[in-house]
């Protein structure tokens, strides 16, 4: 006999809980014994294959109808929307003890509803729903142990305004600590236009598709107080009615701003902007570390300049830049944070204009900004060596007094990073040439 033959039946089913349901199934071919042993897996992981008819009646026969009571504890479905797909999934919610629901369910046009136990299930602490609908919820929607949700292209389409069929969800989730809104496209809801939650501390808000129109998004009210960490990629939408974001540490942005409700890459002065951050900005006035991850995010500080706050806390800005970006939005926020402590540019350093290499952005003239900045560490992430970009570090460190350590992360070839390095390595000395007698160095750590 072998040695996991001779293994008893909880440890075989613990093994086989970290498989799909069909490799699982397929290790019945090891033993007879194993032939219904899959079926107790407490994690039942369910992905198509074959015929549609033929899965529902292997999921029926040889899986729920076998295993009996027993609990299982996490339940993933990805399948298409039916009577019968929402029997298999009352009947794993009815023998109680789920705390991981993960269904990406096709619902159509229609919008389907969804077995109402699950918005009722009392043990719940992770539900993933994806591509469907959400009409409405039962009227005892109750969530009471769900610390995590996930929807991904999900819309709410609630066909009575006065009832947000969104909004009820997050009220039926008392102890919620993470929300994530993937693909999100709420210029298409039906909704109050508010996201509240007092529990949340993370909130994750992703858009993937800028291609809309935004005119029939409106104003919106972001109300969780007690989130710590938020992920924003998304339109500023008209104007925020409110934001409270008061215990905020980090967040990570992608806002961009729309002219005529419509995505504009970089909008120009006489173009109608259509979006405001304002009440944003002032709502993240506590936040200690922020990344901007594209050019565009930085520039809509530069457009709204009047309305950004003074960030106290801040301590961390990480910023990403092209060769042909102009800083004026880096100069905006430096500005307005008086205890930054360290500030990371992920790209170059110099501002190209079309064929003029040796163009520097006017922003930068004499970068006489940098003078009361309080940087500490400076890192840089994508450093290509060119002279542009050496005579541009060198502005920035006689600029930067107070600087301890400079981080350079170099790109390039084996041979181009070693020359780099060496390169600088002579910073001290250029440093000296040009302004005399220094009190002190920061110290230059290189990066490959």
């Amino acid at each position: 006999m072998d040695r996991i033959s001779s293994l008893p039946d909880d440890v075989i089913i613990h093994i086989l809980s970290f498989l799909t349901l069909k490799r699982s199934a397929q290790t019945s071919v090891l033993s007879k014994r194993w032939r219904i042993l899959f079926a107790f897996s407490p994690n039942l992981d369910l992905l198509p294959y074959g015929n549609h008819r033929s899965f529902l009646n292997f999921v029926e026969e040889r899986v729920l109808s076998v295993s009996g009571n027993s609990s299982v504890k996490k339940f993933t479905l990805r399948y298409r929307t039916g009577t019968r797909t929402k029997h298999c999934i009352r009947h794993v919610l009815n023998r109680g003890g789920l705390s991981d629901l993960h269904l990406s369910l096709y619902t159509g046009d229609d919008g389907a509803d969804l077995p109402c136990e699950i918005f009722t299930c009392k043990t719940l602490v992770e539900l993933k729903l994806t591509d469907f609908f959400i009409k409405e919820l039962p009227e005892d929607a109750s969530l009471p142990a769900l610390k995590k949700l996930l929807l991904g292209s999900v819309k709410f389409d609630s066909p009575h305004p006065q009832v947000c069929a969104f909004a009820k969800l997050l009220s039926a989730c008392p102890v919620l600590e993470e929300l994530v809104l993937d693909d999100l496209r709420w210029e298409q809801w039906k909704w109050s236009r508010s996201l509240s939650s007092r529990s949340l501390r993370r909130l994750t808000i992703r858009r993937t598709n800028f291609d809309a129109d935004m005119s029939g998004l409106g104003n919106i009210t972001i109300d969780t107080p007690s989130v710590t960490h938020l992920e924003y990629a998304d339109f500023v939408p008209s104007s925020y009615l409110v934001v409270n974001l008061n215990s905020l540490v980090e967040a990570t942005l992608n806002t961009v701003l729309t002219v005529d409700h419509l995505y504009e890459y970089l909008p120009s002065s006489t173009d109608n902007i259509t979006s405001d951050p304002t009440n944003l900005f002032k709502g993240m006035r506590n936040v200690q570390i922020m990344n901007l991850l594209f050019y565009e995010t930085v520039e809509v500080f530069y457009r709204f300049r009047g309305a950004v706050p003074v960030f106290e806390n801040l301590l961390h800005l990480s910023i990403k830049t092209n060769s042909d970006d102009c800083w004026r939005g880096l100069i905006i926020l430096l500005n307005h944070c008086p205890n930054l402590h360290t500030l990371t540019i992920k790209g170059t350093l110099h501002y190209e204009a079309y064929n003029r290499s040796d163009c520097v952005c006017d922003c930068l003239s004499e970068y006489s900004f940098l003078m009361s900045c309080p940087v500490k560490v400076l890192k840089i992430t994508e450093y290509g060596g060119t002279p542009n970009e050496f005579l541009q570090l060198i502005n920035i460190l006689e600029k930067l007094s107070g600087l301890e350590l400079l981080e350079v992360t170099t790109v390039g070839t084996a041979y181009e990073k070693f020359q780099i390095a060496k390169e600088l390595q002579m910073l001290p000395k250029a440093l000296s040439k040009d302004q005399g007698q220094l009190a002190h160095h920061p110290v230059c750590q290189i990066q490959n």
